[in-house]
């Protein structure tokens, strides 16, 4: 998706609308037009051949989830992470 057409989409909703959403439809709609894979192909880049233990797309969207679910700390989020499969699988773990 070009960003043209991702910026007219969000401009389309509604202030009133987005937030009727639940979060996860939130976080949804972040993810889908985040324009971030160029960051993501250069830090796995950058990654290399290293440890994987924590995926770098996981632990971006984790924190893009951290700030729509609007968590103040990192342990609010793990905690969140922990308690919400549906958050875990959306995010990519």
């Amino acid at each position: 998706m070009n960003y043209f057409s991702s910026v007219t989409f969000l401009f389309e909703l509604t202030r009133n609308e987005i937030q009727t959403l639940g979060d996860l439809e939130r976080l949804r709609l972040v993810l889908d037009y985040m324009m971030d894979e160029e960051l993501m192909v250069a830090l796995e880049r950058k990654r290399g051949k290293g440890r994987d233990d924590y995926p770098i797309r996981a632990m971006w969207n984790s924190v893009l989830a951290g700030i729509v679910f609007q968590h103040d700390s990192v342990e609010k989020l793990r905690r969140e992470l922990a308690r919400n499969g549906q958050l875990r699988e959306m995010c990519g773990f």
